[in-house]
């Protein structure tokens, strides 16, 4: 959904003729877009340079088809790890946009890189690859 436009971020509610704040929950500096919620917003950015380290080489920050194309051209062998790295980052950014937005509870971007990678290497464990992905966490 986050591909294809179809998350309720508050550029898309306003379009809508809904009156929603336009502000990024997640840092609120910003008014909140697919793009700027997960790539564009520091909190974001943080979180996925602390999950992939290889992103930091990037001086503008990619949207999501871009970061999808650039783990499909690469020619890395641990294209599954990094699939499932950067979808688990979007669902986890997207429950703290949410949680900040309707339950005004928040955690540090360090706190929410933690918790994915703690979920991530959950999944990975029941991969016969394991041992490969295991130094990339």
């Amino acid at each position: 959904m986050a591909i294809s436009g179809g998350l309720k971020t508050a550029d898309a509610l306003i379009a809508r003729g809904i009156n929603v704040d336009p502000k990024c929950s997640l840092c609120h500096c910003y008014a909140e877009t697919v793009s700027h919620l997960f790539f564009e917003c520091d909190y974001s950015f943080t979180i996925l340079t602390k999950l992939m380290f290889n992103l930091g080489f990037l001086l503008l920050r990619p949207n999501v088809l871009r970061i999808f194309e650039y783990i499909k051209d690469t020619k890395d062998k641990n294209k599954e790890f990094y699939y499932l790295l950067i979808c688990s980052s979007v669902y986890f950014i997207w429950r703290e946009r949410n949680e900040r937005k309707f339950g005004g509870n928040s955690v540090s971007s360090t706190s929410l890189a933690l918790k994915i990678k703690v979920v991530v290497f959950s999944r990975i464990m029941k991969w016969k690859s394991r041992d490969i992905v295991m130094d990339l966490l």
